[in-house]
C-alpha cells in the first residue's frame, strides 16, 4: 500500500516540477519568439523524458547518501513535504527548486532521527548550491562579451541562423539535464519497475502541458526581456554547470542556476535591462521554502517517531 502511495505522490510531484521548471528550459526560445509556447512545451517534455531514461539512474546513489536508513514511511514524508512546497510555489508563480526542497526535507528527516548522513556529500552539495549561481553570473558575463564579438561578422543572418539552431539544441539539453538530475532524484525514491517509469513519463507530459503558464511568463518576460544573444548564453552556462553536477551525482537546482544566468545577462548590458523585483521574489522564496521544507520534515518525523521507521 505504501508503495502505491509513493508512486502516486512522486508522479504528482514530477508533474509539478516539470511545469514549474519548464520556464527555465524553454523560456528563452519562447520569449525570444523563436517557437510557440506549444512547441517549447514538447521540446522540453522530450528532453525531460530522455534525461530521465538515459541518466536518471545516477541519482539513486545520491539519494542513498542523503537517506541511508530509507523506509517507505520516510520517503512519503520527504515526498509529501516537497509536494506541499511546490503547490505553494505554483500558486505564487515562482519557479522553485525540487532538488533543494527534496534534499532539505531528507536532511530534516535524518537530523530528526539522529542518522549519520554522508557529510562529505552534503558539503559538496551545499557548495554547489552556493557556488553554482555565482559561477553562472560570472560565466554569463564572459559569454555575453564573446557572443557579441562573434556576431560582428559580415554574414550576420548566417550567424543568427546558427545561433537559433544552437539555442533549440541547448533548450533540449537543458531539459535533459533537469530530467536526469532533478526528476531522476524523485524517481530514485520510487520502486524500480518499468511500469513506474511509464507513469513518470506520463506525469512529465501532463505537468509540462498544463502546469507551466505562470512560471514561463515570469522567467521569460518579467526578469529581463530575452533576446537571442542573452538567451543562448544563459542556456549554455546553465547546461554546463548542471551537467557537471549531474556527472558527480549531486542534486542541483537548474532553476537557480538559470535564473542567476538571466540576472547576469542583465548586468552585461550598460542599460541594465533586468528588473530586480521578480529576482528578489524568487530569491526570498527559495530561502523561505528551503527552511520550511527542512522544518516541516523534521517536525513530521519527530512527531511520528517510531511509526516513520516502519
Amino acid at each position: 500500500m505504501l508503495h502505491l502511495a509513493i508512486v502516486l505522490l512522486a508522479c504528482a510531484l514530477v508533474a509539478q516540477v516539470t511545469g514549474n521548471n519548464l520556464s527555465t528550459c524553454s523560456g528563452a526560445i519562447v520569449s525570444s519568439r523563436m517557437v510557440s509556447r506549444r512547441a517549447g512545451v514538447w521540446i522540453t517534455s522530450a528532453g525531460y523524458a530522455c534525461g530521465l531514461v538515459l541518466e536518471g539512474g545516477v541519482m539513486r546513489t545520491g539519494f542513498a547518501k542523503l537517506m541511508p536508513d530509507r523506509t517507505d514511511a520516510l520517503v512519503l514524508i520527504a515526498l509529501g513535504t516537497a509536494s506541499v512546497i511546490f503547490v505553494i510555489a505554483h500558486l505564487r508563480r515562482v519557479p522553485q527548486s525540487l532538488s533543494q526542497t527534496f534534499a532539505s526535507a531528507i536532511l530534516g528527516i535524518s537530523v530528526a532521527r539522529h542518522v549519520a548522513v554522508n557529510r562529505a556529500f552534503v558539503a559538496t552539495m551545499l557548495s554547489f548550491w552556493i557556488c553554482a549561481p555565482l559561477a553562472a553570473i560570472v560565466l554569463i558575463v564572459v559569454l555575453m562579451r564573446y557572443a557579441r564579438n562573434v556576431l560582428h561578422v559580415k554574414n550576420v543572418w548566417g550567424a543568427m541562423s546558427r545561433i537559433k539552431a544552437l539555442l533549440l539544441v541547448l533548450s533540449f539539453f537543458a531539459a535533459f539535464t533537469l530530467g536526469a538530475n532533478t526528476i531522476g532524484l524523485v524517481y530514485a525514491a520510487m520502486p524500480t519497475d518499468p511500469r513506474v517509469l511509464v507513469l513518470v513519463v506520463l506525469a512529465i507530459v501532463i505537468g509540462s502541458r498544463w502546469l507551466s503558464a505562470g512560471e514561463l511568463r515570469r522567467v521569460g518576460n518579467e526578469i529581463i526581456p530575452m533576446r537571442y544573444i542573452n538567451s543562448i548564453t544563459t542556456q549554455f552556462s546553465a547546461v554546463v554547470l548542471m551537467e557537471i553536477a549531474t556527472l558527480l551525482g549531486v542534486p542541483l537546482s537548474y532553476t537557480e542556476v538559470f535564473t542567476a544566468s538571466v540576472y547576469g545577462a542583465g548586468f552585461s548590458y550598460k542599460s541594465r535591462l533586468l528588473t530586480t523585483k521578480s529576482a528578489k521574489t524568487i530569491g526570498y522564496s527559495w530561502l523561505a521554502m528551503l527552511t520550511i521544507s527542512f522544518l516541516m520534515a523534521y517536525a513530521l518525523t519527530a512527531t511520528l517517531g517510531t511509526h516513520a521507521s516502519m
